[in-house]
């Protein structure tokens, strides 16, 4: 990960993260990292649009953080391997660099406060000199260079993986809201049915779930949830 000095500390989406988790004065664990994310998600959108390599690294966290609050919000939702594994090495990543980060503050506090030894720097003023051993011959070195060359691997040719287009969630805003428009009643559930496979059909779930949240922020449409873990039903806005 690539980071920019800035007011003599690092500045990277580890940072920030860490920052907001320090300043509720809770642990590193799933629960906190999800109570965060909104405020993770909001200092993004403040971030000038200058260096995209930067912000991909910021947005890489949030949709982590994004799918851990989306679990938190809808019970039925579990974590695939590839999903799990990547929650932890989060939470392992901002435990590392939460170790980092003190242990950088401790050194930095005693650093060259107290020299245990030195000596006074002397110039050498002879000639450069190279003595090598008597077994180092000229067909030695040839052989060094040969056993180096046959010990690499020839590269392989790159494999192409077909890239799985982003659901964007303006347009999954604009869909949700003009289905609800045409129908008299749309249910969650019901959003999610176009998808063919049940990783598929999850994705939708969770992204049309956010699109909702967002919705009812704005006053654009009511929902309605009988039941505890029950089907929401989206309706239109009076």
């Amino acid at each position: 990960m690539e980071f920019t000095v800035k007011l003599d500390r690092y500045e990277g989406p580890y940072t920030k993260l860490l920052e907001l988790i320090e300043q509720r004065k809770l642990s590193i664990t799933e629960i906190s990292l999800v109570s965060v994310a909104d405020e993770y998600i909001a200092y993004i959108k403040t971030l000038e649009q200058k260096n995209l390599v930067d912000i991909s690294q910021f947005i890489v966290v949030a949709s982590t953080l994004i799918l851990m609050k989306a679990k938190s919000l809808l019970p039925g939702v579990v974590y695939t391997e590839e999903e799990e594994k990547q929650v932890h090495d989060l939470e392992r990543k901002l435990e590392l660099y939460a170790m980092l980060t003190n242990a950088c503050t401790k050194l930095s506090s005693v650093y060259m406060k107290k020299i245990l030894h030195s000596r006074e720097y002397m110039k050498y003023k002879g000639d450069p000199v190279f003595v090598p051993d008597n077994r180092v011959t000229s067909i030695f070195l040839q052989s060094i260079a040969s056993l180096t060359l046959m010990s690499f691997v020839s590269p392989k040719q790159l494999v192409k993986v077909a890239v799985e287009q982003a659901l964007r969630i303006e347009n999954v805003i604009e869909n949700l809201l003009e289905r609800v428009r045409t129908a008299k009643e749309v249910t969650l559930q019901s959003l999610a049915d176009t998808g063919s496979t049940i990783e598929e059909r999850k994705k939708l779930l969770i992204v049309n779930f956010i699109a909702m949240l967002e919705l009812l922020r704005s006053g654009s449409i009511n929902a309605v949830q009988h039941a505890d873990g029950g089907e929401i039903n989206i309706l239109k806005s009076n």
